[in-house]
């Protein structure tokens, strides 16, 4: 076995070209090792792994961008900076439209746990799906959601008069769009600098999920938060491996990788609600004030919801999805099975959900094809 080190274009190229010889590899995160998506999926992942292929897989977890910037994780995957990545679609809509496509559905349920399997079924099934990330040299692992996506201001917001004018920080695509369709001003920057533009006044709010009130200080920063649930974030993958990197594994490793992706897929989902949980209870003991929206912005919202397809629809056709309206369908298809299935388990009980992850998901793939083929 040898290491594997990204120092060079060069020595990159041969450890892509001989995956199987390599002793570390490189696993990259844009968000901080504190975070619920870094803690699990990434951390405990790598140390589960390397035991169980008795150091054969050894990822070392760069995290907190110190190896790829949010907008890279893409490439840096693809080109075998990393060998395994996060990547949010955002940064990639012209690359990942179909990714971009089912993300932007983000506000037909705002279940977390719902969409973090279906998402993570679609994109490991669905043909087009597939295609894409094949398209991009990436092999998709699984996905991930966040939790759900609420207003943390620093002023009190609670009322439609209240939100017309105000700066939001979005995540791009049908969140920008929702804050133009109430009367907000839409800012598009990396969730690193919320507490920035929050602490300075350039912004008025950040959308995004309430672990931020800890895992970004905005308790620091901001005197409320409006449950209306903005959606929530899935697009694009927790894990996303390099090709050549996933081909050059055996069947059995590759069998390793998915049933630890399935544990920490249902891992994350416990442990984010959880750090949610915590960071509000720690906000509104330093002050912060909880706001509940008014019949006029919740309605806004579901008049958006209604609105807003038809604008996914063309958006996607015009960065060439073919039939994006059958892809929406498959998509709700995924959505309303991951409801039904998910619909009598215990949402703290990480086993029973790692379990369903491995008997609806993971244990139906060939690992001996899938990625390979």
């Amino acid at each position: 076995m040898k290491i594997f080190k990204t120092l060079s274009a060069t020595l990159l190229g041969l450890a892509i070209a001989a995956p199987a010889a390599a002793e570390e590899y490189n696993a990259n995160h844009f968000f901080a090792e504190r975070h619920s998506m870094v803690r699990g999926p990434y951390v405990d992942f790598a140390k589960r792994v390397a035991e169980r292929t008795n150091g054969e897989v050894t990822f070392r977890v760069f995290s907190a961008g110190s190896l790829l910037p949010p907008a890279s994780s893409l490439q840096g995957v693809r080109d075998g900076v990393a060998q395994v990545s996060y990547h949010a679609g955002t940064y990639t809509p012209a690359e990942l439209p179909i990714a971009n496509l089912i993300g932007n559905m983000a506000f037909y349920n705002t279940d977390p746990m719902v969409m973090a399997f279906a998402s993570t079924e679609f994109g490991l099934t669905n043909p087009a799906a597939l295609a894409e990330w094949a398209d991009n040299g990436v092999v998709f692992g699984g996905g991930y959601s966040t939790s759900q996506y609420f207003m943390m201001c620093n002023t009190d917001v609670e009322t439609l008069a209240d939100v017309k004018g105000k700066r939001m920080r979005m995540a791009g695509g049908a969140w920008s769009r929702f804050a133009e369709f109430v009367g907000a001003v839409p800012v598009s920057i990396p969730s690193s600098e919320m507490y920035t533009g929050l602490d300075t006044g350039s912004l008025d709010c950040a959308v995004a999920a309430a672990d931020a009130l800890d895992s970004f200080s905005l308790k620091d920063v901001v005197t409320s938060m409006n449950t209306l649930a903005i959606g929530n974030y899935y697009a694009g993958f927790e894990w996303g491996y390099n090709a050549g990197f996933w081909q050059g594994l055996t069947a059995e490793q590759r069998r390793v990788l998915f049933d630890e992706m399935a544990y920490e897929l249902a891992q994350h989902r416990v442990a984010f609600d959880a750090d949610v949980a915590t960071a509000v209870a720690s906000a509104k003991d330093a002050g912060m004030t909880v706001l509940g929206p008014d019949a006029a912005l919740q309605q806004a919202l579901a008049d958006f919801v209604v609105a807003d397809e038809a604008e996914l629809i063309e958006n996607a056709t015009s960065r060439g999805v073919e039939n994006p309206d059958q892809v929406l369908t498959a998509f709700k298809a995924v959505i309303d099975r991951w409801e039904a299935l998910l619909k009598d388990v215990d949402r703290t009980d990480t086993e029973a959900l790692a379990a369903l992850a491995r008997s609806e998901i993971y244990d139906r793939l060939d690992a001996d094809t899938y990625g390979v083929n």
